[in-house]
């Protein structure tokens, strides 16, 4: 799955740029990376952002688009409460767009990317599990016991290198 790193929309096509800012795509190499969901506004914002709390989705409001004091003028409203942009990690697109999608808030994710989508968490979730199975409880212990011993050996190098040191610094002023 491709996404855009001005705007974080994310892109199941072939397309090279973003369509809403002209930005290149990049690929998503971690599953926790934030991603755009919806761009909401007003009561929405307080729907949406509600519903993914409800949900215990984590996620991060972002201002999205240009804001003037010219659109407040004319409006009436408050250009920065407008359109704001959530965005929620890579991982939680299909929770969050289920939870979404049950109040009633248009999300920027069409089907093919939500398919795209489950199907990138259940290939890292296997990968995971495969890590897992790769290292034996015995290969695992022996990894531990090897890292606290290298701890402890560091330890001591410090300590008795320390000593060298003060002992040359009593030497060379004559302590």
């Amino acid at each position: 799955m491709k996404y855009c790193s001005s705007c974080r929309k994310l892109c199941s096509g072939a397309e090279a740029v973003c369509a809403d800012c002209n930005k290149g795509y990049n690929e998503i190499n971690d599953i926790n990376e934030p991603v755009l969901i919806c761009v909401v506004g007003g009561v929405d914002r307080s729907v949406a952002c509600g519903a993914l709390n409800d949900a215990n989705i984590p996620f991060v409001e972002k201002q999205y688009g240009k804001i003037g004091v010219s659109n407040e003028i004319v409006t009436g409203y408050d250009a920065k409460l407008l359109n704001i942009a959530i965005e929620v990690p890579y991982s939680a697109v299909p929770k969050a767009y289920e939870a979404l999608a049950s109040v009633g808030v248009e999300c920027k994710v069409d089907d093919d990317i939500l398919e795209q989508t489950k199907a990138d968490i259940e290939e890292y979730k296997l990968k995971l599990k495969n890590d897992d199975i790769q290292m034996s409880d015995k290969k695992r212990t022996a990894v531990r016991v090897l890292s606290a011993i290298a701890f402890i050996v560091l330890v001591a190098l410090v300590i008795w290198g320390t000593d060298y040191v003060m002992e040359l610094i009593k030497n060379l002023f004559g302590g």
